[in-house]
């Protein structure tokens, strides 16, 4: 959990320090770049609704044949409609595959300038945060 917190704040960190220098050195391509992260992150904001949307769906249906189930499992008489709600679980938790999560890298892609920016910054904040780690010790 550490690491995700820590490599998130990193990459967050890098891409704005990368943004700062696509900044300074190229007026008119950072413009653009914000154009084409800020329409990313909101396609990537609609996919997450939906992908939640889905997720909940699937996790109520599954637990209201579970209910059904537990009712059906109360009476010996509805015996072929247990074994029914089963296979109808077993359906929607096997062999149906959960919706992939969605990502930023599925609608944004820097560009190749964009890139270079963030690998120089990135290199330049691990020096200094592998300094300082080295002076902590």
């Amino acid at each position: 959990m550490a690491g995700a917190v820590a490599g998130g704040l990193f990459n967050a960190f890098a891409f704005e320090g990368a943004g700062y220098l696509f900044k300074m050195l190229d007026k008119n391509g950072y413009a653009e770049e914000i154009k084409r992260h800020n329409l990313a992150m909101e396609n990537l904001t609609a996919e997450r609704e939906k992908y939640l949307e889905e997720v909940t769906d699937r996790r109520n249906r599954i637990a209201q044949l579970r209910e059904k189930l537990a009712e059906a499992n109360r009476d010996i008489k509805s015996t072929n409609q247990s074994l029914e709600l089963v296979r109808r679980i077993n359906e929607l938790t096997r062999i149906k595959a959960m919706p992939r999560k969605p990502q930023l890298s599925n609608h944004y892609k820097p560009s190749s300038e964009m890139e270079e920016y963030m690998a120089l910054f990135g290199l330049v904040e691990g020096g200094v945060v592998g300094g300082a780690a080295y002076l902590m010790l």
